[in-house]
Formats: C-alpha cells, structure tokens, sequence
C-alpha cells in the first residue's frame, strides 16, 4: 500500500529537522510544507494538539496526523528500520535519542528565549553546561557496542544517531570549536555528514537557525 508524506513546520531546523533528516535517509521523498507565522494562526486550530511539527500520512485508508516530533521519529524509525535489530539496540537507541532531545531542550534560551545575546550566559552553556553535556554523549559513544563502527547503536545508523547527528550540528553552527576537545563525537558527526543519502539534501537544505556568537 503506497504512503504519502507530508511534514508540516516552520521555515526553520527545529524539532522537524531530525524527522527530515530520517526521511530523507530512508529514500523516502515527502512534502516539506512551511508555514509563516500568519498562515500558522488559520491553521493552528487544525493541528491534533495546536501545535508543530505534524507528519500527515496518506494512503488508501486515509489520512492519519501524528504530532509530536519524537513520536514522529519513532514512528518513522519502526516504519523504515532504522530502530535497531532487536530489543537490546532498541533501548540503548531510546536512552541515546532521550539524551538529545535533553541536550536539545537546553539551547532553546540561547536561541530564542532571554539568554539570546545575553554573553554571562552564554559563557556559562559553553564553558559547563555544553562540557557536561559532552561528557554524557561521549560516555554514550564510548559504550556502544564493538560493531557499532563509530556509531552509537549498531553498524547502521539509527534514529537515534540522526537526532545525535542534529543536535551536534547545530552546536557546530553557534561554535565551529565546539567539538575540539571530544574527536570521537567529531568523527561521528563527519560520518553522518557522508552518508550518500543525505548529500544532495545537506547541501541545499535551509541554512540552520543557530546564529548565536560562540
């Protein structure tokens, strides 16, 4: 039975970047609709919990719409086995994708909320938040499995190295240094960056949202 996709955000990475990004990996094309902020107050109304990003799956059945984005991922990590391969890859890719989306949830001052050009605080992420944060991706890189190859679950790449992959992106963007004290993590992401999926999308994809000075 054949599926359509269409992912539903705003003009900018966010929480729908990872879902794009998993998409894109599976070969999966989809419909990647932007809203502006005008358009989203008519439409908000419309949205299973008033909020985005939302995935819009159709098919001969009809139309399902799933909110939430790491449900989202999910969903699409059980639909294109991007999972893991059993129970054991499954948990260790839940607890690595929990880890980011922590990570993730911490940066949203510096971005958009009081800390935005705010330099004490700045400082403060970079010089302990951001090391702390390190420390437990790299602690989580370190135990992965010995075939994992570099990667956090297994040989293949998983959800969960998709949402790690993101999430380091976008702290590259703010800090091209970021990373210089922690080449495992570094060397992850460049091996994410090659995957022959996502080179034609990584290169004309929207510029990331994650201006703030390093």
């Amino acid at each position: 039975m054949s599926t359509s996709y269409e992912l539903i955000y705003f003009q900018i990475h966010g929480r729908a970047e990872p879902i794009r990004l998993l998409l894109t990996l599976a070969g999966q094309p989809f419909t990647d609709t932007v809203l502006t902020r005008e358009q989203w107050k008519s439409a908000k109304a419309t949205m299973p919990l008033f909020q985005l990003p939302v995935l819009v799956e159709k098919d001969a059945r009809g139309e399902r719409r799933i909110p939430q984005s790491q449900a989202i991922l999910r969903h699409l990590a059980r639909t294109f086995r991007f999972d893991g391969a059993d129970e054991e890859q499954r948990v260790r890719a839940d607890v690595v994708a929990e880890t980011c989306v922590d990570i993730a949830a911490g940066i949203g001052a510096l971005l958009h909320g009081a800390g935005k050009g705010n330099a004490e605080l700045a400082d403060k992420y970079w010089n302990e938040t951001w090391k702390t944060n390190l420390a437990k991706l790299g602690n989580l890189l370190a135990s992965a499995p010995a075939g994992a190859d570099g990667l956090f679950v297994a040989a293949t790449p998983t959800y969960a190295d998709v949402n790690a992959f993101q999430l380091l992106h976008t702290h590259l963007a703010m800090r091209p240094a970021c990373l210089d004290g922690a080449p495992e993590l570094r060397r992850f992401h460049d091996r994410m960056a090659a995957l022959p999926q996502w080179q034609s999308y990584l290169g004309t994809r929207r510029k990331s949202e994650a201006t703030v000075p390093g």
